[in-house]
């Protein structure tokens, strides 16, 4: 009986091994590792396909900072927002609760949003000027500069973002 309940923690430690190598570092939503949109892609700092903008040391530096800082800035506004979410999702679920309060909430959710996305678009200025106009016109000519996942320790890419078209902010 012991070799049998071995036998199935064994194939059930393969399984969640084989699923979490499967989907490599930084994947998924929720990694801690996003720090908000930023200019740049995983490619730009010489990793994936695209072009390679060949970010110096001091760049690399200056980069991290900043999305550092961006993370710790909008910490407590993505929090709130994901409180006032799940708020709404509660009054939409309530039979009881009144279309005003609804909308009333719908409304912080909204406002939320607009603050965090103001604060991406200073972060995309930020970096923006980290890089030199050679970089800045490599990123044009790719297609690839904005609308893109933060930046970590690594380089840049589009850890911690949502698949999809309707990610969240």
């Amino acid at each position: 009986m012991k070799k049998m309940y071995v036998g199935m923690l064994v194939a059930l430690l393969i399984a969640i091994t084989t699923t979490v190598f499967a989907f490599g570092p930084g994947a998924g939503a929720g990694t801690g590792k996003a720090g908000g949109p930023g200019l740049v892609r995983g490619a730009a700092a010489g990793y994936g396909p695209g072009p390679s903008l060949n970010l110096s040391k001091e760049q690399m530096d200056k980069m991290w900072q900043l999305k550092e800082k961006q993370r710790n800035e909008t910490s407590a506004m993505r929090y709130e927002l994901f409180q006032k979410r799940n708020e709404l999702r509660s009054l939409y679920t309530n039979p009881t609760a009144d279309d005003a309060a609804i909308l009333a909430k719908q409304k912080e959710v909204n406002a939320l949003r607009t603050k965090l996305q103001d604060k991406a678009v200073q972060f995309k200025l930020e970096q923006r000027k980290i890089l030199t106009p050679e970089q800045l016109k490599q990123l044009s000519e790719s297609g690839r500069g904005f609308g893109a996942r933060g930046f970590s320790k690594k380089g840049f890419g589009r850890q911690g973002s949502r698949p999809g078209p309707c990610g969240r902010v």
